[in-house]
């Protein structure tokens, strides 16, 4: 028998999105591997794993989910680390965009993979949930490897939703409008980006971590045992339509 009944597996867990979703799964008493290259901020966490890794490091990684323990009731990979670029079209650089799709894209299928045929191979449930964004929806300017990575997320969530859902393993992602991270934190101290943002939305409130840490809990759990392929979009309002 396991001697674990859930186990989530979060990259990008030192920062931002991915570091909220680890407090959230713990609360959930949740075992918690959490990958990133920085060091752990989860010190003196029984329940936390710390693995300082580069995910674009591909061989790694799947290792990784090749050597870890699995849980008798719900597995959960949560692909959260991501990078972005803001710059002109003609001053994008092929490394740049490489660097972009490394970290969105291919660490997402390599993780994504490794994860559910570790989970076919044991027998054991569970559930991936992707990191989209509304740029995987939408175009937006000086963000072309961005935005290109983000869409290319989404068609990776339903490949593996096509793929693995015969093996009961659901794959969803959720694309996030604006949320306060320290990648974002700037915007909140800039008038003029707040201002954009907040006439951007159609909901007079701002996007918080708790916002996507409720949604991944929600995706991953047994409430949504007939859900995959989808993209929960989490955003204010900011993709149904613009203010003419």
């Amino acid at each position: 028998m396991h001697s674990l009944t859930h186990k989530a597996f979060i990259t990008g867990a030192s920062s931002g999105i991915g570091r909220a979703l680890v407090s959230a799964f713990l609360a959930e008493g949740y075992q918690v591997s959490g990958i990133d290259r920085s060091p752990s901020v989860f010190e003196g966490e029984a329940a936390y794993q710390h693995h300082q890794l580069d995910i674009t490091d591909s061989i790694s990684l799947a290792a990784l989910f090749e050597a870890a323990d699995y849980a008798e009731t719900n597995n959960v990979l949560l692909n959260c680390a991501g990078t972005r670029e803001i710059c002109s079209i003609a001053d994008l650089t092929l490394a740049q965009w490489e660097n972009v799709f490394a970290l969105n894209v291919t660490a997402s299928f390599v993780a994504g993979r490794a994860f559910c045929q570790e989970l076919v191979k044991r027998q054991c449930p569970g559930n991936v949930v992707n990191m989209a964004s509304v740029s995987g929806l939408m175009g937006e300017p000086d963000r072309t490897a961005y935005v290109a990575s983000k869409h290319a997320v989404i068609g990776l969530t339903k490949q593996l939703a096509l793929e693995y859902g015969k093996h009961l393993i659901r794959v969803n992602a959720i694309a996030p409008g604006v949320i306060r991270t320290p990648l974002t934190e700037s915007y909140y101290h800039d008038a003029t980006q707040l201002e954009k943002i907040q006439r951007g939305q159609f909901l007079p409130v701002l996007g918080e971590t708790s916002d996507i840490t409720g949604a991944a809990l929600y995706l991953t759990s047994l409430q949504t045992r007939f859900v995959t392929g989808s993209t929960l979009v989490i955003d204010g309002g900011w993709t149904l339509g613009k203010d003419l």
